[in-house]
Protein backbone atom coordinates (compact mmCIF):
# COMPACT_ATOMS: atom_id res chain seq x y z
CA UNK A 1 0.00 0.00 0.00
CA UNK A 2 2.82 2.36 0.88
CA UNK A 3 4.52 1.75 -2.48
CA UNK A 4 1.25 2.44 -4.30
CA UNK A 5 0.96 5.82 -2.56
CA UNK A 6 4.50 6.83 -3.56
CA UNK A 7 3.89 5.70 -7.15
CA UNK A 8 0.66 7.72 -7.33
CA UNK A 9 2.36 10.80 -5.89
CA UNK A 10 5.27 10.51 -8.32
CA UNK A 11 2.87 10.09 -11.24
CA UNK A 12 0.97 13.24 -10.32
CA UNK A 13 4.19 15.28 -10.08
CA UNK A 14 5.50 13.97 -13.41
CA UNK A 15 2.23 14.53 -15.22
CA UNK A 16 1.55 17.97 -13.71
CA UNK A 17 4.63 19.66 -15.21
CA UNK A 18 5.91 17.67 -18.12
CA UNK A 19 6.97 20.74 -20.13
CA UNK A 20 8.28 23.24 -17.61
CA UNK A 21 9.54 26.47 -19.22
CA UNK A 22 13.22 27.19 -18.74
CA UNK A 23 14.36 29.70 -16.15
CA UNK A 24 15.67 31.90 -18.96
CA UNK A 25 12.28 31.87 -20.70
CA UNK A 26 10.61 33.20 -17.55
CA UNK A 27 12.37 36.54 -18.11
CA UNK A 28 10.32 36.93 -21.31
CA UNK A 29 7.18 37.42 -19.25
CA UNK A 30 7.89 41.17 -19.12
CA UNK A 31 5.79 43.30 -21.42
CA UNK A 32 2.31 43.97 -22.73
CA UNK A 33 0.11 40.89 -23.25
CA UNK A 34 -3.19 40.65 -25.11
CA UNK A 35 -5.60 37.80 -24.38
CA UNK A 36 -6.06 35.66 -27.48
CA UNK A 37 -8.24 32.82 -26.22
CA UNK A 38 -9.39 30.94 -23.15
CA UNK A 39 -9.60 27.13 -23.20
CA UNK A 40 -11.87 25.48 -20.65
CA UNK A 41 -11.27 21.99 -19.18
CA UNK A 42 -14.16 20.54 -21.21
CA UNK A 43 -12.48 21.69 -24.46
CA UNK A 44 -14.72 24.70 -25.12
CA UNK A 45 -12.90 27.85 -26.23
CA UNK A 46 -13.59 31.55 -26.13
CA UNK A 47 -11.63 33.54 -28.72
CA UNK A 48 -10.99 37.27 -28.43
CA UNK A 49 -10.81 39.38 -31.59
CA UNK A 50 -10.57 42.80 -29.92
CA UNK A 51 -9.35 43.66 -26.44
CA UNK A 52 -10.13 46.89 -24.70
CA UNK A 53 -7.73 46.06 -21.86
CA UNK A 54 -4.36 44.34 -21.96
CA UNK A 55 -2.03 43.08 -19.23
CA UNK A 56 1.19 44.89 -18.46
CA UNK A 57 3.62 42.65 -16.58
CA UNK A 58 6.88 43.95 -15.15
CA UNK A 59 9.27 41.52 -13.47
CA UNK A 60 12.68 42.03 -11.92
CA UNK A 61 14.23 38.77 -10.82
CA UNK A 62 11.22 36.87 -9.46
CA UNK A 63 9.01 39.74 -8.26
CA UNK A 64 7.09 42.47 -10.01
CA UNK A 65 3.71 43.93 -10.87
CA UNK A 66 0.73 43.15 -13.09
CA UNK A 67 -1.63 45.86 -14.26
CA UNK A 68 -4.54 46.31 -16.68
CA UNK A 69 -3.88 49.05 -19.22
CA UNK A 70 -5.81 50.54 -22.15
CA UNK A 71 -3.81 50.96 -25.38
CA UNK A 72 -4.21 54.25 -27.22
CA UNK A 73 -3.94 54.92 -30.96
CA UNK A 74 -0.82 57.05 -30.47
CA UNK A 75 1.05 54.11 -28.86
CA UNK A 76 0.66 55.26 -25.26
CA UNK A 77 -1.30 53.46 -22.53
CA UNK A 78 -3.84 54.58 -19.98
CA UNK A 79 -2.99 52.86 -16.71
CA UNK A 80 -5.46 52.03 -13.98
CA UNK A 81 -4.81 52.76 -10.34
CA UNK A 82 -4.80 49.10 -9.31
CA UNK A 83 -1.47 47.34 -9.56
CA UNK A 84 -1.18 43.74 -8.39
CA UNK A 85 2.01 42.37 -6.87
CA UNK A 86 3.31 39.22 -8.52
CA UNK A 87 6.13 36.77 -8.07
CA UNK A 88 7.32 33.70 -9.87
CA UNK A 89 7.75 30.62 -7.70
CA UNK A 90 9.43 27.35 -8.67
CA UNK A 91 7.39 24.67 -6.91
CA UNK A 92 6.72 20.99 -7.58
CA UNK A 93 8.92 21.19 -10.68
CA UNK A 94 6.66 23.91 -12.16
CA UNK A 95 6.76 27.69 -12.33
CA UNK A 96 3.79 29.51 -10.86
CA UNK A 97 2.81 33.15 -11.19
CA UNK A 98 1.44 34.15 -7.79
CA UNK A 99 -0.66 37.29 -7.79
CA UNK A 100 -1.60 39.30 -4.73
CA UNK A 101 -4.13 42.10 -5.22
CA UNK A 102 -5.88 44.35 -2.72
CA UNK A 103 -8.91 42.07 -2.91
CA UNK A 104 -7.69 38.51 -3.43
CA UNK A 105 -4.77 36.14 -4.04
CA UNK A 106 -4.42 33.55 -6.78
CA UNK A 107 -1.82 31.54 -8.62
CA UNK A 108 -1.47 30.38 -12.18
CA UNK A 109 0.83 27.71 -13.55
CA UNK A 110 3.09 29.00 -16.33
CA UNK A 111 2.49 26.46 -19.08
CA UNK A 112 4.49 28.22 -21.79
CA UNK A 113 6.30 31.50 -22.26
CA UNK A 114 8.29 32.84 -25.18
CA UNK A 115 8.96 36.18 -26.83
CA UNK A 116 5.47 36.17 -28.41
CA UNK A 117 3.32 33.72 -26.41
CA UNK A 118 2.27 33.31 -22.77
CA UNK A 119 -0.01 30.50 -21.55
CA UNK A 120 -1.22 30.43 -17.94
CA UNK A 121 -3.44 27.85 -16.24
CA UNK A 122 -5.47 28.69 -13.14
CA UNK A 123 -6.50 26.37 -10.30
CA UNK A 124 -9.68 25.39 -12.21
CA UNK A 125 -7.59 24.11 -15.17
CA UNK A 126 -8.69 27.04 -17.37
CA UNK A 127 -5.90 28.01 -19.78
CA UNK A 128 -5.39 31.63 -20.77
CA UNK A 129 -3.52 32.14 -24.04
CA UNK A 130 -1.88 35.54 -24.48
CA UNK A 131 0.05 37.04 -27.38
CA UNK A 132 2.47 39.97 -27.22
CA UNK A 133 0.58 43.18 -27.83
CA UNK A 134 1.46 45.00 -31.05
CA UNK A 135 0.71 48.74 -30.92
CA UNK A 136 -2.02 49.85 -33.30
CA UNK A 137 0.33 52.08 -35.30
CA UNK A 138 2.63 49.08 -36.05
CA UNK A 139 -0.15 46.72 -37.21
CA UNK A 140 -0.59 46.00 -40.89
Amino acid sequence: MKNYFYFALLSVVLISCNSKPTKGAITQINGYWEIEKVVFPDGNKKEYQVNEFIEYIYMKNTAGTRQKVVPQLDGSFLKGVLQDKIRVVDSANCYFLKTNSNFTKWEEKIISVSEDILVLENENKIKYHYKKFIPYAKRK
